[in-house]
């Protein structure tokens, strides 16, 4: 097997680890040859607590990954909410000196934008230039060759807290394996879940995880915000155990399989609905009443929304974004979740899913999976349009986060 035609992606959760491995096929598909799922441990809304617990964890899921691919990786790209991931915008003007623009031109404008960024305490996770304009005018893919006195540029850099991201980078290398990239995951999850179509009209993703819930949105230009917040579907789940008197895995269990936030359902009262319903039912010797189950987790993901309207309604996104959403992420799967998500946010809902351009087992092309198939496209160049590119990144220093992956490797 060729090992230059195959691509390693991460998802680092709260609730679970993913690896997929993946066959680069024709025109942008992918074969995933390899899959590996661990419960999350060491991992609080998507940012590492415990350095061992995460590291065996992410190790594990991997291990799980290469043994079905029959091949090890040695570079993996990964995708995490944690650091506090945000969105900056940059925008500059450059004078161009002679009558047409060149190649130093552009270089130029992009070098000026990209030294901007704020990484103060902060990592630079994605970068993308969202458009020029020549002399005011907006709207330019590539001015290569336009004549003009000034050349603009539009940047969009995504960062989070440098701490976090160092320390997720120590959890992979502890498992022998190099970091690729470290990519938001509602922007990876965009990536697998939206086609080109969605793109081009706008739209915004909702990556609802168990312990935060990302934002990303994109157009024509391709990603132009980021953000994360905290609190995912674990409340859920938490607030399950506790009504029902049951461990957090069985209450997962009937969040997953049982739980619905239909709105309008003629199960919905003001009152506890009675014990002693039809529709009730036994698990493992507790009492269920899947109307009170519903009038439990329907509270919650109101609010899950209507965090998202906010975020949304507050920041530029609200007109990039148009008027529709895809809900990505664990979370996403109660029944009724988009119908719910339409009356809160008031606009178009619709439950992701991974696109054709996987081939992958059917259990796996759910929502809970688009964060780490994102990342395999972006492997490929992601949502970036061809005429819009950036020079080469420096790498960020390593000598010290090297120096704590042998550490790990010897004490793990």
């Amino acid at each position: 097997m060729a090992r230059e035609n195959i691509v390693a992606a991460l998802d680092v959760g709260s609730t679970k680890v993913c690896c997929f491995i993946a066959r680069v096929l024709e025109e942008g598909r992918f074969d995933v040859i390899g899959i590996g799922d661990r419960a999350s441990r060491g991992i609080l809304e998507g940012a590492v607590v415990d350095i061992h617990a995460a590291g065996q964890a992410i190790a594990t899921a991997i291990s799980h990954a290469e043994r079905m691919a029959g091949i090890e990786v040695q570079q993996i790209y990964v995708a995490t909410s944690g650091g506090r991931p945000a969105s900056q915008r940059i925008r500059v003007e450059f004078p161009v000196p002679g009558p047409r623009i060149v190649p130093a031109d552009i270089r130029g404008v992009q070098n000026t934008a990209y030294a901007r960024i704020d990484t103060k305490d902060r990592r630079l996770l994605l970068v993308r230039p969202l458009g020029y304009a020549v002399d005011g005018v907006d709207g330019v893919e590539n001015p290569l060759g336009m004549y003009g006195t000034r050349i603009g540029i539009d940047l969009h850099a995504v960062t989070a807290e440098a701490g976090p991201i160092a320390n997720l980078e120590a959890c992979v290398r502890a498992a022998h394996v190099e970091v690729a990239g470290i990519l938001p995951a509602p922007y990876a999850a965009g990536l697998a879940v939206l086609s080109e179509e969605d793109r081009e009209l706008g739209i915004a993703v909702a990556d609802m995880g168990g312990g935060t819930t990302g934002i990303a949105v994109f157009n024509s230009r391709g990603v132009t915000f980021v953000d994360v917040l905290k609190k995912g579907g674990a409340r859920l789940t938490e607030d399950v155990a506790y009504a029902f008197s049951m461990s957090f895995r069985e209450a997962e269990e009937i969040k997953v399989k049982e739980a619905s936030c239909l709105s309008g359902s003629p199960f919905e009262t003001d009152t506890l609905p009675d014990a002693n319903a039809e529709e009730s039912y036994h698990k493992n010797g507790r009492h269920v009443v899947p109307p009170y189950l519903r009038q439990i987790v329907t509270p919650r993901t109101e609010q899950t929304f209507e965090r998202v309207r906010a975020r949304l309604d507050e920041t530029y996104a609200q007109m990039e974004a148009g008027r529709r959403v895809v809900l990505a992420g664990g979370a996403s799967q109660l029944v009724g979740a988009a119908r719910l998500g339409e009356l809160i946010l008031e606009r178009q809902v619709r439950a992701g899913s991974i696109g054709p351009a996987f081939r992958i087992a059917e259990s796996r092309t759910g929502p809970a999976y688009a964060a780490c198939a994102g990342l395999l496209v972006h492997a490929l160049g992601g949502d970036a349009p061809a005429a819009l590119s950036m020079p080469a990144l420096a790498p960020a220093p390593t000598h010290l986060f090297a120096r704590f992956g042998a550490w790990m490797r010897q004490h793990i």
